[in-house]
């Protein structure tokens, strides 16, 4: 009879239904006065208590119980938001000063004894992050890993839809991923197994990367092509490695790059 009567009031079947309806969002939508006097205070005083908060949490609770999990674990580790969920046997290399969001998701596969993931020193790992392991997936150093990022060595499940029903993936189907120094991947990028990407590479957001990707190299689409090389403007102080070159050698790195992705592309 209620569920009735309230079909009745969002259907407004009567004036009166009508009249319960307006009612009834007015009451939702009510507000008193803000003068900013009194909740800018109050405003930032919440702020800060949750925010001591969390930190005694981080401090006390989620570190000492996330570092007891893995492996190794540099020093500077900086989590926030709580605790990330980890899953299945998975060995857990962190290196130093990483920062890493409870969001994120570590899942161990099934194929292989005690699959790896390694984080380098510097590396950040953002919200809602997937990162799936059966044998390896190997990060290096000052890498940036955009929000809803999901990396994996595996298909995750059988291409067979009957061998879907009972098996998992095949070992022959997982192939360790790599990832090197001074990465940056962006927001909802997809790495594919079997991919090695390039020191200093950056992947665009929502790219899905089926293949190798050149070092200091732009790709972005589904499937990720290449886009153009990193310009030396885009080039972080801790990328050193030689001599910055002249921009007529520039300009011809850039055109040998592309041209050797391009090729790689059109053969396979």
């Amino acid at each position: 009879m209620i569920s009735n009567f309230i079909v009745d009031i969002k259907r407004e079947r009567t004036p009166t239904h009508r009249a319960i309806k307006q009612l009834a969002k007015r009451l939702l939508r009510a507000e008193i006065p803000a003068p900013k006097a009194v909740f800018l205070p109050a405003y930032h005083a919440h702020q800060t208590i949750q925010n001591a908060r969390q930190h005694v949490l981080r401090v006390l609770v989620y570190q000492p119980m996330f570092r007891a999990r893995c492996e190794h674990v540099g020093q500077g580790l900086y989590m926030y938001q709580g605790l990330p969920y980890v899953a299945g046997d998975l060995r857990l290399r962190i290196g130093e000063q990483c920062k890493i969001s409870a969001q994120t998701s570590l899942v161990a596969g099934h194929v292989f004894d005690a699959p790896t993931l390694t984080l380098g020193d510097h590396t950040n790992v953002g919200p809602g992050v997937v990162i799936s392991v059966s044998k390896s997936v190997t990060i290096g150093s000052h890498v940036r890993i955009g929000s809803g990022v999901n990396i994996s060595d595996n298909a995750g499940h059988p291409e067979d839809p009957i061998e879907r029903r009972t098996q998992a993936v095949s070992p022959e189907s997982v192939r360790p991923v790599i990832i090197e120094d001074d990465v940056w991947i962006g927001t909802q990028a997809k790495i594919m197994p079997g991919v090695k990407i390039g020191r200093g590479a950056i992947v665009a957001t929502g790219s899905v990367v089926t293949r190798d990707v050149p070092p200091m190299s732009v790709v972005a689409g589904a499937p990720a092509r290449f886009v153009r090389r990193v310009n030396a403007n885009d080039r972080v102080e801790h990328i050193p490695r030689a001599r910055a070159p002249r921009d007529t050698e520039a300009r011809s790195t850039t055109t040998r790059a592309g041209k050797t992705f391009a090729r790689a592309e059109t053969a396979r």
